[in-house]
């Protein structure tokens, strides 16, 4: 009994020992002693673009707890920027235009109390928002205008493309969002007259650049119908489908894409190059197409969705043996991935899927037999899938 109350005692004073040690090695945080920091010093300026970076030393003070930058980007309109006591520097960025503006530093302790300010100048270098105004082109297309510009910092922008309604007034027509290097945005669905377009570009803090019109008169050029579209299977083509027995040619003429849409689908172990033919039913001028991609994460830009492919045309009745003969190429395209390399992005998907890619004919001939040969997927995989093509130019015309 007297071991067991010796033991005891003995674990006792140990916890209790260790308590004490605990106590004796923790650190509180610091305490505020209610005295505001001094103020940063030795503050020297680099200008970037749209910003600034500010390095400066900071106070010896023990209750420091960060710097703060205090800034207008544009009258009325204040942002703060926060660097922590274990940095000496800071950037403060939003800024629009080449020009001078005032920053005012504080230093700033456990309490929130800050020092008396220091006020820098700052002038940046070009913004984004007004190299891409700057740069930004309007060039006539088919039934519409296509505008280009630089953005060399890939900065998130959002450019508005505007048109006069019925009553004279700008009205929106559709908004782009891009982080592109160089920006390429096309719209369309307009007769072939003169019309005003113009152009605003915002940047991600709500500065607007001015608005930017011109007159263009858009190349004629109207749907071609996909009624009298049908399979033209040749011995060498590959039609599908994969797992389903429904993701056959056809399903990229029904004006299904997008989330939920139908696919036509290859299957595994077709090999590369493969190609599928179809029949538009009437001879064409083609001005232009669309390519819808398959929609899903998983699958765009991925797997098997094609990257490099040839689009072949012909007038007469295609050759039944399945040979080349008798056709004649019209374009090769490259599927193009808005924010380049890297993983898919929600502008990709946009691009892709609900807009579809764009491809202009370069030389309009008469056709009515098309051959799309697919050289190569984004996964370098040997099967495709594709949701939809849709055709302009001009239709039912004499060869």
């Amino acid at each position: 009994m007297a071991k067991r109350y010796v033991f005891v005692l003995s674990v006792i004073c140990c916890i209790g020992l260790l308590f004490s040690c605990s106590r004796e090695n923790y650190i509180s945080p610091m305490a505020d002693d209610g005295s505001a920091p001094s103020p940063v010093t030795q503050v020297s300026v680099k200008p970037l673009p749209g910003a600034a970076l500010l390095r400066y030393k900071l106070p010896a003070n023990e209750n420091l707890r960060y710097v703060k930058a205090v800034f207008e980007i544009r009258p009325g309109v204040q942002r703060e920027t926060i660097s922590s006591l274990y940095q000496d520097s800071l950037v403060v960025d939003g800024f629009p235009d080449v020009k001078e503006y005032e920053v005012k530093l504080y230093a700033v302790s456990f309490g929130e109390k800050s020092s008396e300010p220091v006020t820098v100048k700052v002038t940046p270098l070009t913004s984004p928002l007004q190299e891409a105004y700057n740069t930004l082109q309007f060039e006539e297309t088919f039934g519409g205008t296509t505008i280009t510009f630089m953005n060399s910092g890939e900065a998130s922008l959002a450019v508005t493309m505007l048109t006069p309604d019925s009553t004279g007034k700008l009205t929106e027509i559709q908004t782009y969002y891009t982080k592109s290097l160089q920006g390429k945005y096309s719209v369309r669905g307009f007769p072939s007259e003169p019309r005003v377009f113009g152009a605003v570009v915002r940047d991600r803090w709500g500065n607007l650049s001015d608005t930017i019109r011109q007159t263009i008169t858009p190349v004629f050029e109207e749907l071609i119908p996909k009624d009298l579209f049908k399979s033209v299977v040749l011995p060498t083509d590959v039609v599908g489908g994969h797992a389903n027995a429904s993701w056959t040619l056809d399903k990229i003429w029904n004006d299904s894409y997008g989330a939920g849409s139908t696919q036509f689908h290859t299957k595994p172990g077709s090999g590369m190059p493969q190609w599928f033919t179809f029949d538009m039913g009437r001879v064409c001028l083609l001005s232009r197409y669309k390519f819808y991609h398959r929609a899903g994460s998983q699958y765009v830009y991925q797997l098997g969705a094609p990257k490099k492919w040839e689009v072949w045309g012909s007038v007469n009745t295609p050759d039944p043996s399945g040979s080349w003969n008798g056709w004649a190429k019209l374009m090769d395209c490259e599927s193009y991935k808005p924010s380049g390399e890297g993983p898919v992005t929600a502008e990709d998907v946009t691009y892709a899927v609900d807009q579809g890619e764009d491809f202009i004919f370069p030389e309009q001939v008469p056709v009515r037999y098309l051959r799309f040969k697919i050289n190569e997927t984004w996964g370098f995989l040997d099967y495709i899938y594709i949701a939809e093509v849709t055709f302009w130019g001009d239709a039912d015309i004499t060869p």
